[in-house]
């Protein structure tokens, strides 16, 4: 699920009906499966996108080393790397300013802001219910019931 779409449903779900209270606290535990479902499946994309990383790191040190054998460079569908040749130190900066890279890290950060998102819905979730009660012993003193 697209990170607009999460905030836009929590958007929906975080509106509590002060005419519906009891309604409102039944549903607390209904949210939290859902936020937590999207929780888990935004982790292990998060995961997989770091792996992703990971091996292209590995790739892109022995292609700009000029390590790769042409049987991996067509598996890869990259072309012999032709620049000046890198010292160790070097090798580093291209791998941090290569497309390729880059695109994975965004991706990364990306599942990260996710996972952030979900985790401050899970927070707010849990303490709903205590707003809940608060809000109903608010109406109680306000209506001159205590």
């Amino acid at each position: 699920m697209k990170l607009s779409e999460i905030q836009s449903e929590w958007e929906v779900d975080s509106k509590i009906d002060n005419l519906n209270l009891d309604g409102e606290s039944l549903k607390v535990s209904r949210y939290h499966a859902k936020y937590l479902n999207l929780l888990s499946n935004s982790k292990l994309q998060l995961r997989k996108a770091e792996s992703d990383y990971l091996r292209l790191h590995r790739n892109k040190a022995r292609y700009y080393k000029g390590e790769m054998s042409k049987e991996e460079l067509e598996e890869l569908e990259w072309t012999q790397y032709l620049g000046p040749k890198l010292l160790k130190s070097d090798v580093g900066n291209m791998i941090e300013t290569d497309d390729e890279v880059i695109r994975v890290l965004d991706k990364i950060e990306y599942y990260k802001t996710v996972v952030f998102q979900l985790e401050q819905i899970l927070k707010s979730l849990a303490s709903r219910s205590f707003d809940i009660r608060n809000s109903i012993e608010w109406l109680k003193y306000t209506n001159g019931s205590l």
